[in-house]
Formats: structure tokens, C-alpha cells, sequence
């Protein structure tokens, strides 16, 4: 039977959509971004999930990694190596995994390029898709040669959609199909605090990059005032035991935070290779920022998708790496309680109507020529019924401190 869209007199034939990604088999921070799209596309489409485990060699990969590990990651380096220098993708470390059924839309997903040798070890993929559409995150221009064998594996797709829209030039040179830039997003019904709010118990949350002085200076701030409580990490990379569960924990203390740090890569001296041209694109961080309703203090990137996607007084607060007196800085903010009620109510509001994942699937189906399901157009009415709510309830005394 026919589903009809909610608001639309259209019938959408029922579709099958199989999504995959590399993240369980190479579990890093950055790859919840994968997890938290596909894991909406999930609840909002008719889908199969094949997200393919480590290949066995590297079972007892860790800070103490066993022998057999050792002896595999070797042969595997080996196999990988000689196979770039024949001019193919690398091998990659998921697991050989069958797709057997038909699909009317496979989606891909993965943070670098280099990661897109993972499309190898999913045997009968394009065979059995109707439509194939890939999201790749960072695809910096400077880098893209190095990885022309596996971007030569996005020719097999009949879209390509990446986050670093100042690189699509260059990619164009690799990539023959068309490439369309889609904005990073996050599970906002996951992200948004309750209404009514939390308390923001949490006087500054950092989490990933960094910026060293302002740091020492947040450091020292919780040294000397106990009641000043700085969450940041302390430790460096590791393995996600449980992408849901990380995503939760994150969106948890970003709903009971007053201020988060976020900088522009560039202002941080990552992504840049001397000589290259400048090259800024958007991060997950603002995305997930805002919709937990907490400030961002640091930079902005400087490209015109960002002005585009963030266009609301104070969607990030400037604060120089080279500021002094940062205790000074924050006690000027809580001076203005005014503002900083109107920045977390813009921040809320304007992500559950543009910045939720199912916005940038929608984006994806309309570029392919396709309806979202009913349970899609249901999610985004919620949104909507959720942003207009917020407009109501937010109240000044639910953004003061509580010894203020």
C-alpha cells in the first residue's frame, strides 16, 4: 500500500534504503557524526544498517596492542601500500561484508576520503542500489591527490555530498558525478534540553580542539574558584565503546552548559598545509553547540556557509586566543542576561527548524528527485512544534547562575 506525506497530496511509494558507514569498524570521536546521521535516517525511512566490524586481524588493537595484532597491522600496511603504488584504493580494515538484497537507495557515509576503501569490502553494493548517494565530511583541497584512488570509488555513485563546500572545485577534478555541498547537522530531539530547561550547572564545557591559552586560563579559573566548574578532556583519542551512548552523554552536558569553546580549525593552525590556499569549512561542533542551547565562545569559519546557516546575533561570541583576562571577559557576559537569554533561545529555536539531520536528508532526497515518508515529514512537524515552544518558555532566571 501507498503511504501518503502528511502534507502533501503526493503518494510516496514505499522504498527500501540501506545505509553503511565505517564507524564501528574504526570507532573514533569524529565518527559519531556517521552514527548520529545514520542513526535518524533509520527512524524516519524503511532501512537495513550494514556497518561492518573490524576485519579479524585486528582484534587486540589498543595502547597495549598484542602480537597477532601487531604481525596483522603489518601485513595489512603491506598489502595497502602496494596496492596505492599499483594505483588502487588501500585496503581497509572493515570486514568483507555481502549485500544480497535490492535496495531503491544506498547511502555512505565516512569522515576522510581514505576511508572510502571500505566501499570494496561491501560486495554487490552498486549491483543491488537503485540510487547510491555518499557523504564525505572533510574533503580538504590540498589533500586530495594523495587520495585520488579512493575518491575514484565516488565515480560508482550518482551523487556525492560533502561538508567542505570550498573544495568542490578541486574534487571535480577526481570525481566525475555531481557533487553538491550538504551542511553538517545534528539529532536535535536528542540535543534540545526539556522544557522547562535544565540547570546550567556547567560553567564551561570543551570537548575535541582547543585553543592551549584559553585553556590554562579556564584551568585556572576552576583552580581558584571551586565553584567554577570547567569540563574539558583529558584524554586523546581512544575507542567509542557505544556510539549511543556517547552521543547521549555529549548532548547531556551540552544541555547543562552555559558556555562551550569552538574555533575556527584554521585559528588553530589544523588543516592548513603551508602554501596551500585557505580553506575554511564548517564543523559539527556549532551545529551541536546550538542546539543544546549553550553559547560558543571562540571563532567563527570564515565562509559564506557558515554566515548563511548561522545568521543570528551572537550564534558564536568572539573570544581571541590572545585574551588575558578571562574572568573578566565572562563576568561582562553575565552583565548582559538579556542577550545571553536571546543567543540560547536563537540557538534552539533556529536548530530545531534548519539544523536537525533529517533537514539534511530531506536536502539529499529532493537533489535525488525523491518524497520524504510520512514518518519524515512527522519528525519535522515535531521540530517545528518544539521550536514555537521554545520561543514561549525560555525565561530569563533559567539562563542566570544561581549564585548571580
Amino acid at each position: 500500500m501507498d503511504t501518503i506525506c502528511a502534507e502533501s497530496s503526493e503518494f510516496i511509494t514505499p522504498r527500501r534504503v540501506l545505509i553503511s558507514s565505517n564507524y564501528r569498524a574504526w570507532p573514533e570521536v569524529y565518527n559519531g557524526q556517521s552514527y548520529g546521521f545514520l542513526n535518524v535516517i533509520s527512524q524516519i525511512e524503511t532501512c537495513d544498517s550494514v556497518q561492518p566490524e573490524p576485519a579479524s586481524y585486528s582484534i587486540g588493537r589498543g595502547l597495549r596492542p598484542n602480537a597477532p595484532f601487531l604481525v596483522g597491522e603489518l601485513r595489512h600496511r603491506i598489502a595497502s601500500q602496494t596496492r596505492r603504488a599499483l594505483g588502487r584504493p588501500r585496503t581497509s580494515n572493515c570486514a568483507v561484508t555481502e549485500i544480497a538484497q535490492d535496495y531503491d537507495v544506498f547511502m555512505f557515509m565516512c569522515q576522510f576520503p581514505l576511508e572510502l576503501g571500505a566501499l570494496e569490502r561491501l560486495k554487490g553494493w552498486r549491483k543491488h542500489s537503485k540510487i547510491a548517494v555518499a557523504y564525505v565530511l572533510e574533503t580538504w583541497s590540498y589533500a586530495l591527490h594523495e587520495t585520488r584512488h579512493e575518491l575514484a570509488l565516488l565515480n560508482d555513485f550518482d551523487h556525492v555530498f560533502v561538508l567542505n563546500a570550498q573544495s568542490i572545485e578541486t574534487l571535480s577534478r577526481y570525481v566525475t558525478v555531481p557533487i553538491s555541498f550538504l551542511p553538517s547537522a545534528t539529532d536535535c530531539l536528542l540535543a534540545t534540553p526539556p522544557i522547562p530547561s535544565v540547570e546550567r550547572v556547567i560553567d564551561v564545557f570543551s570537548f575535541g580542539r582547543r585553543a592551549a591559552p584559553i585553556h590554562r586560563h579556564l584551568l585556572g579559573l576552576a583552580k581558584a574558584d571551586p565553584e567554577f566548574f570547567y569540563i574539558f578532556d583529558t584524554a586523546k583519542g581512544g575507542e567509542i565503546t557505544d556510539f549511543a551512548e556517547h552521543r547521549m552523554q555529549t548532548a547531556n552536558l551540552l544541555k547543562r552548559s552555559r558556555y562551550t569553546i569552538g574555533y575556527n580549525p584554521r585559528d588553530l593552525g589544523v588543516y592548513h598545509r603551508e602554501g596551500a590556499p585557505r580553506e575554511d569549512a564548517l564543523s559539527t561542533r556549532y551545529f551541536e553547540a546550538a542546539a543544546g542551547g549553550a553559547i560558543t565562545l571562540g571563532s567563527a569559519p570564515l565562509c559564506d556557509e557558515f554566515n548563511d546557516l548561522f545568521d543570528w546575533p551572537d550564534a558564536v561570541i568572539n573570544l581571541p586566543t590572545s585574551t588575558k583576562n578571562l574572568k573578566e571577559f565572562l563576568d561582562e557576559l553575565e552583565q548582559e542576561p538579556e542577550r545571553l537569554l536571546a543567543a540560547r533561545r536563537n540557538n534552539i529555536y533556529q536548530s530545531l527548524r534548519r539544523h536537525d539531520w533529517s533537514h539534511r536528508w530531506r536536502d539529499i532526497l529532493t537533489t535525488i528527485g525523491l518524497l520524504p515518508t510520512s514518518q519524515h515529514v512527522e519528525r519535522i512537524a515535531k521540530l517545528d512544534r518544539l521550536a514555537n515552544l521554545f520561543l514561549k518558555s525560555e525565561q530569563p532566571h533559567q539562563v542566570a547562575r544561581a549564585d548571580s
